[in-house]
């Protein structure tokens, strides 16, 4: 019988690994390369106050992330993103705001106006907010999304067509919170893309400037929910 050719098996083997090896990284390429697609770029450090963006995929406009650490309790956050007249005093380049509909204790729908420089119309949107918390964390959730329809839209102003955001506030002990505010929305109109980029940090930044300059207020600091576990 003849015997086998070590040779040829040895270099089987080799290609066999090597194929595999391939393989392999094609694979890391194809899982890694989405997931780089979606990822954060650090935009601005500044007062405590770390803001993010990124593309998001089939739009012009960048999504933001904006994280900072404020003294204050669960309620008292919720309590300021729960009282939309006062948006004004703390949102950033926000006008108006106004409750359109409650819902039930953890549900509402919103109306804001928000102010945009001359000869840019006006920005307005109603939107659903839904507060949620997780039992075992306790972290607390505000999921933002945008109903462009459900208030007819007015003259002089370009409604947004599309929001997706949410507020998360997570207890890290010592009566601290992390607060994660995380928006991605389309203006609407004919605004260029690489203008509405350029500004996309200020909004996030100032908002949670403001919020820590107002968090203080009686009307937050002793405000206390049924549903919010501390």
């Amino acid at each position: 019988m003849e015997r086998p050719n070590i040779s040829v098996i040895l270099t089987l083997g080799h290609k066999l690994r090597l194929l595999l090896f391939l393989f392999s990284v094609l694979c890391f390429i194809a899982f890694i390369f989405p997931n780089m697609a979606n990822a954060w770029d650090l935009a601005k450090k500044q007062n405590g106050i770390t803001v993010y963006t990124r593309s998001v995929k089939g739009s012009n406009f960048k999504e933001y992330k904006a994280i900072a650490h404020i003294k204050a309790s669960l309620s008292s956050l919720v309590a300021i993103v729960e009282d939309i007249s006062a948006y004004p005093s703390w949102i950033h380049t926000c006008k108006e705001g106004k409750l359109l509909k409650r819902l039930n204790e953890k549900e509402t729908y919103n109306y804001t106006i928000n102010d945009a420089p001359w000869p840019v119309r006006d920005r307005d949107a109603a939107v659903h907010n839904k507060i949620s918390q997780n039992p075992e964390d306790r972290v607390v959730t505000i999921e933002i999304k945008g109903i462009p329809d459900y208030i007819p839209e007015k003259t002089g102003l370009q409604r947004v067509k599309k929001i997706d955001g949410s507020w998360r506030f997570t207890p890290l002990g010592n009566d601290t919170v992390e607060v994660v505010y995380q928006v991605h929305s389309e203006p609407g109109g004919n605004l260029p893309s690489w203008l509405v980029n350029s500004v996309v940090v200020d909004q996030p930044f100032y908002t949670l400037v403001n919020m820590q300059k107002v968090i203080d207020r009686p009307k937050y600091r002793q405000a206390t929910y049924k549903f919010i576990k501390e």
